[in-house]
């Protein structure tokens, strides 16, 4: 054997780490490698970790939307601050970081706040850092410090400026800043040097860019709801020796960061971990280090073993390759326990399955194989394939009688299964008697979880003898369900009808995840209509639930003139999102107290437009929503805006809203008023009738006001004036 021989075995090896290599250096892979870093941190998350020994740990103090109901107003005045201060100091926190812009001075409050500050001596504040495009100047930083009462006060000063990776991910670095050319530590450093009683050096060219060690994040940071501390009702041994970090959790402050270990998290719960972090550094205990050599060390090293593999042959090889990278998944997760080294196993597997590809033999035959299996069923394939221009219910349906047919079934059932795994109570059957399937539901259920179909000779469920065939329905992992064929013919299935079910099941199983998938869709957007009505009626305080309470009078008129449920939930979103155009108003305007001027009240107007732009794009919303939220300020006569419509060219859902706009923005305060008794919104409303209003329609409001009234008023109690 010559010298070329002796090196052909390595050739592939070479070709994957050299592959894997090209991956890390030209950063190709960065997006898959920092998902496959998350799931081991993740996996790293469910095994002990040692926290800081001797250092405070941390408490959250969460502006919450409790707090916020609570508190309507904010900001807060200042002086609910203090009393956080106050009383967390009294409880024994060691440390008290605000993660809450103080930039703007007042005059009227800031001594107050200032003095409580100083009385503690523990509290660090934020300063916060933004950048805008300026036409002509390019990018400007703009800068927010706390403002100089309060700076000169407090006991440190952190930004809580964080790494934003490209996936919109933060992972770390909240690393010393020259904030507007003045060096500042991070708010996490600044509130550990309290805790510590220690001098904080905002030394930019020696300090660490750590990466936030998540699983520090167990066990569970305490949180606790500000109104419970303001209240004088909150556990105070969760907050006596930590470092206690508040800030704003409620989803309308849109401070929500996704991260590594699961859904999008808070600014402020972050600004924990991260003090986590920097104290179990301090300590000199292992935290999180992403190395990109130890990467490609690890893919060279499984290259080799992958190359050793190479010489095995079936199953054996299939096996060690498994097994190979189990092991390399396996090594990465100890290297992430024991020491906190973070390897991405992505290059090595990379390394591993193209050393795998180079040694298949067999790729052609098995193609053949699986051709000659496809084309068996080609005529059921075709037909159900060709469904999916269908509904995926339509879909579905369509494909059980073309199966049934293909295969001479008695009776064809497809039992639906939930995300969890289980059967649900939803089916779907056909029939060609017009008997149903006889099911087994444990039968079912353990096929599901078992995912290897099965067929059952002898008696039937439903009566009768012949042959029942489950089959699992799976659209890549996730569980869709079990396709249940039953013939009364007694004879076995043959190999082809049995290859027929399969790959039609295949099919099936993929139409049954897409129509999970739009009903979640379905539901993802209700729920993101939901949080916009949420944010709109956070900016304006004084619209609180204001579009829900639009939204239930709404459908309850809807549902008293008879329209379909399709309409109803048209209708419905429309009411949550009327409103949505005033995100784009001027808050000197929105928020005005006395009467608008003229050109205060054009600005106004426009939110209509405004609010039609927004929600044009969104894919689902009907024509009908739309109208409700472009043209809920026309009025029958005409005269209204912003397109004057009259009468019956005004959308009757628009038409619908604008009754209960008009009657819950009379009941409810407002900047520019207070509300008003009962009999004078009627009386108001009644004027109304055939020149602002349907007078069709404001008759049926007057009739559920009259009917339904009681429990309407309840809704809106403590916004709605003398209603007698």
């Amino acid at each position: 054997m010559n010298w070329a021989d002796n090196l052909r075995p390595w050739v592939p090896a070479c070709v994957a780490f050299g592959a894997a290599a090209f991956l890390v250096a030209t950063n190709l892979a960065a997006p898959a490698d920092r998902l496959a870093e998350d799931a081991l941190l993740r996996l790293s998350q469910r095994l002990p970790a040692s926290l800081a020994q001797h250092a405070p740990d941390a408490a959250v103090v969460a502006l919450d939307a409790r707090s916020l109901r609570a508190r309507p107003r904010w900001p807060w005045p200042r002086a609910h601050h203090a009393e956080l201060v106050d009383a967390l100091t009294e409880a024994g926190a060691r440390a008290i970081a605000f993660d809450v812009d103080f930039a703007t001075a007042r005059a009227d409050e800031d001594a107050h706040f200032a003095r409580a500050i100083a009385r503690s001596g523990r509290v660090a504040l934020a300063a916060f850092r933004q950048t805008e495009d300026v036409p002509g100047v390019g990018e400007l930083e703009i800068v927010n410090r706390p403002a100089p009462a309060l700076r000169d006060a407090a006991a440190a000063v952190g930004h809580v400026v964080v790494h934003v990776d490209p996936d919109g991910g933060v992972r770390g670095h909240a690393v010393p800043i020259a904030l507007g050319g003045e060096p500042t530590p991070s708010l996490a450093r600044a509130t550990l040097a309290i805790a510590k009683a220690s001098e904080v050096e905002p030394d930019l060219a020696t300090a660490p860019a750590l990466r936030f060690d998540y699983r520090r994040a167990t066990p569970e940071i305490p949180v606790l709801s500000a109104v419970d501390v303001l209240e004088g009702t909150f556990d105070r041994s969760a907050v006596a020796g930590r470092a206690v970090f508040i800030g704003a959790t409620a989803a309308e402050f849109q401070d929500l960061w996704p991260t590594p270990v699961g859904p999008a998290r808070p600014g402020v719960w972050i600004q924990a971990v991260a003090y986590r972090t920097l104290a179990a550094h301090d300590e000199g205990l292992p935290v999180l280090v992403a190395s990109r050599a130890a990467g490609l060390a690890s893919a060279a090293a499984l290259a080799a073993f992958a190359m050793l593999l190479s010489g095995l042959s079936g199953r054996i090889r299939v096996a060690g390759f498994a097994v190979l990278a189990g092991c390399a998944v396996a090594g990465h997760l100890g290297m992430l326990v024991g020491t906190g080294l973070l390897i991405s196993p992505l290059p090595g597997l990379v390394a591993v399955a193209l050393q795998y590809a180079a040694g298949l033999e067999a790729v052609r035959q098995r193609l053949d194989r699986r051709l000659a299996e496809r084309e068996l069923s080609l005529e059921a394939l075709f037909e159900v394939g060709a469904t999916a221009s269908q509904s995926a219910d339509q879909g579905l349906q369509v494909g059980l009688l073309l199966l049934g047919e293909v295969v001479v079934a008695r009776a064809v059932a497809l039992l639906r299964a939930r995300p969890d795994g289980r059967l649900s109570n939803t089916r779907l059957d056909w029939s060609s008697d017009g008997v149903a399937a006889g099911v087994a539901p444990e039968v079912a259920q353990a096929i599901l979880r078992s995912q290897r179909m099965r067929v059952f000779s002898g008696k039937l469920p439903g009566g009768g003898r012949g042959v029942s065939a489950y089959v699992p329905l799976v659209a890549g992992a996730t569980p869709a369900g079990v396709l249940v064929v039953e013939r009364s013919d007694p004879r076995p299935l043959s190999d082809v009808e049995l290859r027929t079910i399969a790959t039609v099941a295949s099919q099936l199983g993929l139409q049954a995840r897409n129509l999970r998938l739009v009903e979640d869709l379905r539901a993802t957007l209700n729920a993101s209509v939901e949080a916009v009505a949420s944010a709109v009626e956070a900016r304006d305080g004084y619209t609180q639930m204001h579009c829900r309470r639009l939204a239930m009078f709404s459908v309850t008129m809807g549902r008293r003139l008879g329209l379909p449920e399709d309409d109803l939930e048209a209708i419905r979103l429309g009411a949550l999102l009327h409103d949505v155009g005033k995100i784009g108003i001027r808050d000197d305007v929105l928020l005005k107290p006395g009467r608008l001027s003229t050109d205060e009240r054009n600005e106004m107007e426009r939110h209509t437009e405004i609010g039609h732009r927004i929600v044009r794009p969104i894919g689902g919303l009907s024509p009908a929503t739309l109208g409700c939220v472009r043209n809920h300020h026309e009025r029958w006569d005409g005269t209204g805006y912003p397109d004057a419509l009259a009468g019956p060219d005004i959308p009757l859902g628009a038409r619908i809203v604008s009754v209960v706009d008009v009657w819950d923005a009379l009941s409810s305060d407002r900047p520019y008023k207070q509300a008003l008794p009962q009999p004078v919104v009627l009386e108001l409303l009644h004027k109304g009738r055939g020149t602002q209003f349907d007078p069709e329609l404001l008759d049926l409001f007057f009739r559920v006001l009259d009917e339904e009234g009681d429990e309407m008023l309840a809704l809106v109690a403590g916004s709605v004036g003398d209603a007698t």
